[in-house]
């Protein structure tokens, strides 16, 4: 009797002790709407643990394709609550990036269950076309292997995979890149005894990708400073005009830029929260996202290209 009740202790500790993680970059459909280029998706703040019901949830491989309860609300797959691509089309995408390219993923883990990861990828073809699990195509590292083994810790996790060369999606044709995590914490009792993990995001592949449209307005900003020195040489009147039109440029340009990088906040570190004193700017290229009521931090800003 004593060797049973241990037993059964040791089960209810296995099935009540959940891991918990989040693909970050590219952000998945429940995550996206902390985003500020993504207002128009709602926020999913348990999204960091779409574990389809947990493991007796998942006994016998059902589970929701995007990590949703099988036997549940699909809320985070094409059509749901979060999947919102038939609706809002390009501005429900999260990254884009070229045919062939070797992606930058980041996976958030707050309760690591060792383990490893595997990412698949999905075309679909019309707007309201949903994944299927037989739809996924299994991504592989630059090294050729599929798993990514998990380290220790709670932390950002950074990890490289290719993208198919042959493969393209954009416009009302889009793809879905998933994360999948089984966890490696219950010894002895396979693939079903752990809990796993599914997240999805909503991606372009697409030869116009990775060319960021902003730099050229920016550069072309410069090109009217020597049209106005043009007028200059020709008459001495306009020279009043270079002068307080050369003060106010320089001034505000100067103070803006240098305020927020003395102090600026690096990738992941605080920048808010209730009763947060610290700065509340980030470094160029990231965003200051709200977690929750006590903590924001900087994470990297979505681009288009």
């Amino acid at each position: 009797m004593k060797v049973f009740a241990t037993a059964a202790v040791l089960a209810a500790t296995i099935s009540q002790t959940e891991a918990h993680g989040r693909m970050v970059m590219p952000p998945h459909r429940g995550y996206i709407g902390r985003l500020p280029a993504f207002k128009d998706i709602p926020i999913n703040y348990s999204d960091n643990g779409l574990n389809a019901g947990g493991i007796g949830g998942t006994k016998g491989g059902k589970h929701g394709v995007c990590g949703d309860p099988y036997n549940g609300a699909r809320d985070h797959e094409t059509g749901g609550m979060y999947g919102l691509f038939p609706k809002l089309g390009a501005k429900a995408v999260g990254a884009c990036y070229k045919p062939g390219q070797t992606l930058d993923l980041n996976i958030q883990i707050t309760a690591n269950h060792k383990g490893f990861f595997e990412f698949g990828i999905c075309k679909l073809n019309g707007k309201d076309d949903k994944e299927t699990e037989e739809c996924f195509q299994t991504l592989t590292q630059p090294n050729g292997e599929k798993q990514w083994p998990l380290p220790a810790g709670n932390d950002f996790f950074k990890m490289q995979y290719n993208l198919p060369k042959d493969l393209k999606c954009d416009g009302d044709s889009h793809c879905v890149l998933r994360w999948w995590y089984a966890g490696g914490n219950n010894p002895g009792v396979g693939l079903e005894g752990q809990e796993q993990f599914w997240n999805c995001a909503d991606i372009y592949i697409s030869d116009s990708c990775g060319s960021d449209p902003k730099p050229s307005p920016s550069s072309q900003s410069p090109t009217p400073a020597p049209s106005s020195n043009k007028p200059s040489p020709s008459s001495d009147k306009p020279t009043p005009t270079d002068k307080p039109s050369a003060k106010p440029s320089s001034k505000p340009s100067t103070k803006p830029t240098s305020a927020p990088s003395g102090n600026a906040k690096k990738q992941w570190e605080q920048c808010g929260g209730k009763g947060y004193t610290g700065a509340t700017s980030c470094q160029d290229g990231l965003d200051c996202l709200k977690q929750d009521e006590w903590y924001s931090q900087c994470v990297p800003a979505v681009r288009f290209g």
